[in-house]
């Protein structure tokens, strides 16, 4: 016969937790590390020098410039692929923007989506350049 489990032990939450993909931690996770926490009584001695406070803002711009690069290319498009139109790409390429959208994006974006976002963004910050270039080099019918 099959063995009997005690279900009255079981955390449900921390079971739940565990196969969640977002930012949120195991609860056992957490209470371990306030644990170690305790363990360590010695107080941390930490000096204050010109070089670390230098690098404070440094680490402030790096983390808003993440950020930003998350939220300008790392969303979903407004339409989907199946409206859109077929082109082709390099293999190197391809595989890389792959794994950018795999890793950096969570696989929470799609290949078109990230390729999309990076063509509005390449438009509008050079619209005015492509303009006057499209115009320089388009004749007149007249």
């Amino acid at each position: 016969m099959a063995k009997k489990l005690k279900i009255d032990n079981i955390d449900e939450n921390f079971i739940i937790n565990s196969f969640r993909q977002d930012e949120l931690a195991p609860v056992a996770e957490e209470h371990s590390e306030q644990v170690r926490a305790e363990e360590q009584s010695e107080p941390i001695i930490v000096s204050t020098s010109q070089k670390t406070i230098a690098e404070e803002p440094r680490r402030r711009k790096q983390k808003s410039k993440d950020e930003e690069y998350h939220e300008l290319f790392m969303k979903e498009a407004t339409i989907s692929a199946r409206f859109g139109k077929t082109t082709y790409v390099r293999k190197e390429y391809h595989e890389r923007i792959q794994r950018i959208v795999r890793v950096i994006g969570r696989d929470e974006v799609s290949l078109f989506s990230y390729i999309d976002n990076v063509l509005a963004h390449h438009f509008a910050s050079f619209q005015d350049e492509i303009t006057e270039l499209y115009n320089k080099n388009n004749e007149s019918i007249f």
